[in-house]
């Protein structure tokens, strides 16, 4: 836990691009979902084959009940749930009641589907957007303001051209790609390409040591 007396909350949210590039661990991030029942069985035989840890980001609007199974099994085995918030929309065209309004109604989302309260730590803004000057960007402000600090970007989205992709990866990338399958396909490429660079995979909590929804700095 936090100690009171030796750190405080940050006064404005945070915005990762990549991690600490002087480690070699690499974090894989999937994100939409809009059909999961598509697809997600498919990713976690992927990772397992790979023995990757994946942070899924998931938009609220396609998390359904009826899928609890897929996702628990996703949360089992060892994969991470973050925010996408729940409708798939730039925050530029929004305002900070509905920002705040989307990010409760997400949660709320994903607590009836997994039937408990499951603490997500990490958001992703669609398409990014409105980030420019990472976390103390108007954008930023209003995450902060609804309760979360660590807002997670990326710095290789490249599932086109897979020399090119490979060659952007470096020590702490965070590496997006969407639940379709074309991208899945890629990505599969992807960590074949990469198996002997001897990176070490971890959830995007793991590569930014994000273990609270709130970022707390020394007072």
């Amino acid at each position: 836990s936090v100690s009171a007396f030796a750190q405080t909350r940050s006064r404005w949210a945070h915005a990762y691009r990549n991690g600490d590039r002087s480690q070699p661990r690499v974090a894989v991030t999937v994100d939409d979902w809009i059909h999961p029942e598509e697809w997600l069985e498919g990713v976690i035989s992927l990772a397992e084959q790979y023995q990757i840890p994946l942070t899924l980001y998931p938009s609220g609007y396609a998390l359904k009940v009826e899928h609890r199974e897929l996702w628990q099994s996703a949360i089992d085995a060892g994969h991470v749930i973050g925010c996408h918030f729940f409708q798939h929309k730039s925050l530029t065209q929004r305002n900070e009641t509905q920002v705040r309004q989307d990010l409760e109604l997400y949660q709320k989302t994903l607590d009836k589907v997994l039937g408990y309260h499951y603490e997500v730590l990490s958001v992703r803004p669609p398409y990014g957007a409105g980030l420019a000057h990472g976390g103390s960007s108007t954008v930023g402000r209003w995450i902060h303001n609804a309760g979360y600090d660590h807002i997670v970007l990326w710095d290789v989205d490249e599932v086109k051209d897979l020399n090119k992709a490979l060659r952007k990866i470096k020590n702490g990338s965070i590496i997006l790609v969407h639940a379709n399958h074309h991208d899945l396909v890629f990505l599969g490429k992807l960590l074949e390409g990469l198996k002997d660079r001897n990176y070490e995979y971890v959830t995007v909590n793991e590569l930014l040591n994000i273990t609270d929804r709130y970022f707390y700095v020394d007072e």
